[in-house]
């Protein structure tokens, strides 16, 4: 049985689709506006997704501070796009 089949995620067709930038930005900027950071994204490194009563978003991606310093963070976004929702779930800084 495959990932995909027990909803489990699944790589994205194209982590630049410009809807896949959107969700990375406003994730961002929501993870910005809740703690206090100024991150600016630079790169989508990896885009998962998972069906549930909408959509997990799962990303990883490279964020510049505003040291000019590069990390890469991994978050999840939470999308009902019918409804216009979204939700932060998570938004983690990984260590390399």
């Amino acid at each position: 049985m495959s990932s995909s089949e027990i909803g489990g995620y699944v790589p994205c067709k194209d982590p630049n689709d410009p809807h896949v930038k959107d969700i990375a930005e406003w994730a961002v900027a929501e993870y910005n506006k809740s703690q206090g950071h100024h991150l600016t994204l630079v790169s989508i490194l990896k885009c998962e997704s998972q069906v549930v009563a909408g959509v997990n978003w799962r990303l990883v991606l490279k964020c510049k501070d505003e040291n000019n310093g590069e990390g890469n963070y991994e978050t999840v976004v939470w999308e009902k796009i019918w409804e216009n929702f979204r939700q932060l779930i998570t938004f983690d800084h990984l260590l390399t």
